[in-house]
C-alpha cells in the first residue's frame, strides 16, 4: 500500500470545495431562470453547470483514489491532520448543500413543465383545431372573444 500524499489530497479537496462554492450561486441563477421561463439564461446556466460538475467529478474521482489507497489508514490520517479533517468536513457540508439545491431545482423545473403541460392541455381541450407550428405560431382557428368559452 503506497503512502497517501496529504498535500495532493488537500488540493483535490480544495478543488471540490471551490466547485461547490461556484455551483451554489449558479444553481440559484438556474432556479430563477427556470421559474421565470428565461430559456436563454437557463441554457447558459446548464452549460456552465456541466463544466463545473465535470471538474468536480474529476477531482472527486482522484480524491477517492487517494482515500482507497489509504484504506483503513484514512481515518488515522484525518485524525492526525486537523486541517485536512476540517477541509473534509467543509467539503461534505458544501456537497450536501449542492445536492439540496439540485433537488430544489429539479422540483422547480418539474413544476414549470407541469404548468406548461396544463396550459397546453386546456388549449387543446378548448381549441382542438388549433396547433403550434415549428415557429411556435398558433395556426388554425382563431380565438374570438365573442361567445368563446376559452380560459386559462
Amino acid at each position: 500500500m503506497r503512502d497517501v500524499d496529504t498535500t495532493e489530497l488537500a488540493a483535490l479537496l480544495e478543488t471540490e470545495r471551490e466547485c461547490c462554492a461556484r455551483l451554489l450561486p449558479l444553481l440559484e441563477a438556474e432556479r430563477t431562470a427556470a421559474a421565470s421561463y428565461d430559456h436563454a439564461a437557463l441554457l447558459a446556466c446548464l452549460r456552465e453547470r456541466e463544466i463545473l460538475q465535470a471538474e468536480w467529478q474529476r477531482a472527486a474521482g482522484l480524491r477517492r483514489q487517494h482515500q482507497d489507497a489509504a484504506g483503513a489508514r484514512f481515518a488515522q490520517i484525518l485524525a492526525g491532520d486537523a486541517a485536512l479533517n476540517a477541509l473534509v468536513q467543509i467539503v461534505a457540508r458544501e456537497a450536501a448543500a449542492v445536492r439540496r439545491a439540485q433537488r430544489v431545482n429539479e422540483g422547480v423545473v418539474r413544476a414549470a413543465l407541469a404548468q406548461v403541460t396544463d396550459l397546453l392541455s386546456v388549449m387543446r381541450r378548448e381549441r382542438n383545431d388549433s396547433r403550434y407550428d415549428g415557429r411556435a405560431a398558433l395556426t388554425g382557428a382563431t380565438i374570438s372573444s365573442a361567445g368563446s368559452r376559452w380560459s386559462a
